[in-house]
């Protein structure tokens, strides 16, 4: 999979994701505008960053999930007014969990 497709599925699977944890709290636009810039702050890192090292698969592939959980949870903790650090980590984790099991079924 080349990195257009890879960050096109990301951001469609982690903003459905993300709008069916937030949806009975949010609006459908914050949800989805966050849920892209939240991708685009890690996934060239994931992909570029991560995707370089001389490394194992499995370590370089837990370290570049665990940064983007952790980014990204720090972003919606930040973008969404109110949001716990513990529902960031849960939105975060869940989101990047579909998005990576999606991508291995497609591979």
């Amino acid at each position: 999979m080349d990195f257009p497709t890879a960050y096109a599925l990301t951001i469609v699977i982690e903003a459905i994701v993300l709008f069916l944890i937030l949806r009975k709290e949010r609006k459908t636009s914050e949800i989805v505008v966050n849920a892209v810039i939240a991708s685009t702050l890690t996934l060239p890192f994931v992909w570029f960053g991560f995707g370089a090292l001389a490394l194992p698969w499995v370590m370089k592939t837990t370290m570049a999930e665990a940064f983007a959980v952790l980014v990204e949870a720090g972003f919606y903790r930040l973008a969404f007014e109110g949001m716990t650090i513990e529902k960031a980590l849960l939105a975060s984790t869940v989101c990047n969990l579909a998005s990576f099991i999606i991508g291995l079924l497609l591979l």
